[in-house]
């Protein structure tokens, strides 16, 4: 049998070894502890190139990181061990091709098994404070072919943007661009054919749950990557309803604040569904988050070594703490938003509605490489309930699991906001 590819495989299948090390980066990047901090300058032989001397320390520098602070401390056995001498062997021997130190790097990294380790490309630098982010596309934030579901789901659509004004919505399903269906095989190739300069053309083909597919052909223009926070009362019930930005984490808790104040502005409301269905990633703001539902200790984080309780100080902004809340989840649900989710259900705040998580839920630590500047992204921690329940590799199961996955309706026909309706009103 064919061994599955891993993470690391497909994306460096679909990037590219050579173009992996020759992107352009920035040298700087966020201070991650002094382990990340600090330069690792190990010794190389004496007769090897300056090249080969480069790839060697930051080959050490990965292998001491994950030695030092990797979350699976049982993976890094004498057999992983002997994977990490020989292929540092082989960049030592080698002439410093620049495909050695990502091809070496990929071998120790599969030897751990863990698919939450990843190489991830230099950082890109950022825009000037009050830059854009503007691009030239159709406007729309996807969600890439997965093994054995051939198209790119439509998570949000940016308002005025080509797709919006095309008709494209959440839940669409692109299926093929220039008359070529959309394969998980090429999912790397895909959002460089959705961009491209603004006045030029592109078709795709759209599938809308429950409707034949269509083909729209679409102009090109320059598209800022960002939208509001939605809120809104549900029709016919004093229930809040709030979806998160999933571009704009990092003032979620400000957003979510004030949609809590709009919504209880007349009379407070009876209910609250807060949705994250779409909420992906490591930047989610847990701790503030936290910090609008519940109040005091939640639960733990668990590194190799200690355990830390999370103590939160919470702050009631329009009957937030005391509303009763469902949380919407799904499979496309990752990173913190999943322990956001699970922490509350254990304590009992909150109802899970929704799909089964994706169990892609840990603290992650980057190491940047002191000569590539490629970076390795690898668990530190992870969260626990205070029944004790982990959900790294498992996913959050809801309370009400439902058979209908976030792509298979529209925003019109949603049966989890229907589900969460009815625990919220129920005797």
């Amino acid at each position: 049998m064919k061994p599955k590819m891993s993470r690391v495989n497909r994306w460096l299948v679909g990037v590219g070894v050579v173009t992996l090390l020759t992107l352009t980066a920035c040298v700087g990047s966020p201070s991650l502890g002094s382990l990340f901090n600090r330069r690792v300058t190990p010794a190389a032989p004496a007769d090897v190139s300056p090249k080969v001397a480069a790839q060697l320390r930051d080959f050490d520098f990965v292998a001491q990181s994950l030695r030092e602070a990797y979350l699976n401390a049982d993976a890094l056995d004498d057999k992983w061990q002997m994977t990490v001498d020989a292929e540092r062997l082989k960049i030592a021997q080698g002439d410093g091709d620049e495909a050695r130190l990502v091809e070496s790097l990929q071998k120790i990294i599969e030897a751990l098994d863990d698919e939450e380790v990843i190489i991830l490309p230099p950082a890109q630098s950022q825009p000037p404070s009050g830059g854009s982010g503007a691009y030239s596309g159709i406007g729309v934030l996807i969600d890439l072919p997965r093994e054995g579901k051939d198209r790119l789901l439509v998570l949000a659509v940016y308002p005025d943007s080509p797709a919006d004004r095309a008709g494209i919505k959440p839940h669409d399903a692109i299926i093929a661009i220039e008359g070529e269906p959309v394969t998980f095989a090429k999912r790397a190739e895909l959002i460089p054919k959705l961009r491209g300069e603004a006045g030029s053309k592109v078709t795709i083909t759209v599938r809308t749950p429950g409707q034949p597919p269509r083909d729209l052909t679409l102009t090109r223009r320059p598209v800022e990557p960002r939208s509001p926070i939605r809120y809104k009362r549900l029709p016919d019930t004093n229930i809040g309803y709030i979806a998160p930005n999933p571009t704009q984490l990092s003032t979620m808790r400000a957003d979510t604040a004030n949609a809590l104040r709009e919504l209880s502005a007349d009379r407070n409301i009876d209910g609250l569904v807060l949705d994250l269905r779409i909420i992906r990633g490591n930047e989610f703001p847990l701790d503030e988050m936290l910090s609008l539902f519940a109040n005091g200790p939640v639960g733990a984080v668990q590194t190799r070594s200690k355990k830390e309780t999370i103590e939160i100080i919470g702050k009631s902004i329009a009957g937030s703490q005391e509303v009763p809340m469902a949380v919407l989840v799904s499979e496309l649900t990752s990173g913190q938003a999943e322990a956001f989710a699970g922490l509350l259900q254990d304590l009992g705040r909150a109802q899970i509605v929704g799909t089964k998580t994706s169990g892609q839920v840990a603290q992650f630590a980057t190491a940047t490489l002191p000569s590539s500047r490629l970076r390795v992204q690898f668990p530190t921690a992870d969260y626990i309930s205070v029944k004790n329940n982990s959900w790294r590799g498992r996913g959050v199961t809801p309370n009400i699991l439902s058979a209908a996955a976030w792509e298979d309706f529209t925003a019109e026909d949603d049966p989890h906001v229907q589900q969460a309706i009815h625990v919220l009103t129920a005797p």
